[in-house]
């Protein structure tokens, strides 16, 4: 068992590629790769299987049981010589068990050699197999080196070509920017020259209109109705021109009636034709022809024909020097007339504002004397106005302040918040109360204030000012009124009591025994609070 052992050993120590280990398994990748070997193997096998004649053709087992001879007789070989060393042996006398024992471990030791050597086989197999993958990866290695070898070559001569294009373009190029250069230059020149005759042009289009304003006007008028008797001639001719062609048109008609009317005649009377041709022609010669119906095309309307111009200019007035001069001295004088003129229009100007600046000066002197008389009767009014107003306090405490008055104020209050809510804007046909008037007028107040303290300042103080001036006047044409009002009464009972009689005195006249005694009334002075200051300001 050991000899067999050893040469086992010896044959797999002697393989060329030495096999895997049988133990570990393989990677996914080798695990296809092998699959896919092993169909191609079998594609090819089956190939040439199917290009062998039918005699050559073996079973389907061929293979299988060539190997299996070849095992068995590996097998046989191993067991003569096993049975050779057993009777080599001392032939004794063995029990039964153990025989049976040693038999047993005789079958167990040949069917791990078996096993064994099935195994070697696999991986002899397997070894070829990847020996022929290995060829089979050189040979489409190689392959690929070749199609890359010719893909470098390619894309060389590809790089050589667009290099060469690429030159090629950049020449083109190079020769179009030169010429575009040279376009360039030769559109500058000519703009150059294009500006400097624009210049030129319109320096003489200055000239020209320099020397229309110093043209007379009655030579336009001249030149306008020489250009219309030219427009109208041109007319006139073009008219006579198709007058002539309508003239010529309306023969050509009138021949080809004519024509036509002869080939009518020839046709129903062919027989007749010499007498009726004698016949036409005495007519002929007497005056009366064939009346022919001719209808001729409606005539143009020749009026209508519009004016055209020959698109020349107009000649110009100035043809010598001379003219220009003449024209440049007759301007010359009516400058100097002018300048004559405007200089005595300016001494009689700088004598009008000598007596202006005079009577400005009298009149400030006037204005601020009445000024000074203004601020003087200021000062009176307002005296005089606050000696109303202590009157008309003491009007309103003598006064009392009873139920009855008291409901005609608020009266005449709830009537002024009214009118005042009125001329705000409201809506007072519901007749809301005075409070709700007041909160919403103070609702509007608010609003303005906020508006006014957006407003610019200036802006602010100004129209304050204004608003104060048309109040003051306001209320010194008020008081006036107030005051005329007042004399008017006062001279009304004036007149009253001049036109009453005197009083008769009866009995003798009252004698009083004593003086009576006379009682000082000492006036303590209040200080008005600014609630009755905005009273007597809003309310009187």
């Amino acid at each position: 068992m050991n000899s067999v052992t050893g040469s086992d050993a010896g044959n797999n120590s002697t393989s060329s590629n030495p096999p895997r280990n049988p133990f570990t398994l393989p990677s996914d990748e080798e695990v296809f790769r092998l699959r896919d070997e092993e169909k191609k193997r079998r594609a090819e096998a089956r190939d040439k299987n199917m290009k062998l004649k039918i005699w050559q053709k073996g079973g389907g087992n061929g293979g299988r049981s060539l190997r299996m001879k070849e095992i068995g007789n590996k097998n046989a070989k191993s067991s003569a010589a096993a049975t050779g060393v057993t009777n080599e042996r001392r032939q004794e006398k063995e029990i039964m068990t153990e025989f049976i024992a040693k038999k047993r471990e005789m079958f167990l030791v040949q069917m791990s050699l078996d096993t064994k050597r099935e195994e070697i086989r696999k991986l002899e197999e397997k070894a070829q197999m990847k020996e022929e993958a290995l060829q089979k990866s050189e040979t489409m290695l190689e392959e690929d080196a070749i199609r890359f070898d010719t893909f470098l070559k390619e894309n060389d001569k590809k790089a050589h070509e667009a290099i060469k294009k690429a030159e090629k373009e950049t020449k083109l190029k190079t020769d179009k920017v030169q010429e575009i250069k040279k376009l360039n230059q030769q559109i500058q020149m000519v703009q150059s020259d294009m500006s400097k005759h624009k210049e030129a042009l319109e320096d003489c289009l200055k000239y020209k209109d320099f020397l229309d304003k110093l043209t007379p006007g009655e030579w336009f008028e001249e030149q306008e109705a020489r250009k219309k008797e030219r427009k109208e001639k041109r007319r006139q001719e073009r008219i006579a021109v198709k007058k002539e062609k309508f003239e010529e048109r309306k023969k050509q008609i009138y021949q080809e009636a004519v024509i036509r009317h002869e080939a009518e005649m020839k046709a129903k009377d062919g027989k007749e034709k010499g007498k009726r041709k004698t016949r036409r022609r005495n007519n002929d010669r007497e005056g009366g022809g064939p009346v022919i119906e001719v209808k001729y095309p409606a005539a143009p309307d020749f009026e209508a024909e519009p004016y055209t111009s020959s698109g020349e200019e107009m000649p110009m007035y100035f043809t010598h020097p001379q003219q220009l001069l003449d024209v440049f001295i007759a301007l010359e004088e009516q400058n100097l007339f002018l300048i004559q003129n405007s200089q005595e229009t300016e001494q009689a100007l700088e004598d009008l504002k000598t007596s202006y600046r005079e009577t400005r000066k009298r009149m400030d002197q006037k204005t601020t004397s009445l000024e000074e008389n203004i601020v003087d009767l200021k000062s009176q009014i307002s005296g005089e106005e606050s000696k109303k107003a202590q009157l008309a306090r003491r009007i309103a405490k003598s006064a009392g302040h009873t139920q009855e008055k008291q409901e005609a104020l608020l009266q005449s209050l709830g009537d002024k918040v009214k009118e005042v809510y009125q001329r705000c804007g409201f809506d007072s046909s519901s007749n809301p109360s005075t409070l709700f008037m007041l909160s919403d007028l103070e609702a509007q107040l608010e609003d303005l204030l906020s508006a006014l303290e957006l407003m610019p300042e200036d802006y602010v103080k100004k129209v304050e000012k204004e608003k104060e001036k048309k109040r003051r006047e306001l209320k010194r044409i008020e008081q006036q009124a107030a005051q005329e009002a007042k004399q008017a009464e006062k001279n009304k009972l004036a007149v009253a009591r001049a036109m009453q009689p005197p009083p008769k005195r009866v009995g003798r006249q009252v004698m009083y025994r004593s003086q009576p005694v006379r009682r000082k009334v000492k006036q303590e002075a209040k200080t008005e609070t600014q609630e009755e200051l905005d009273e007597l300001k809003f309310f009187t």
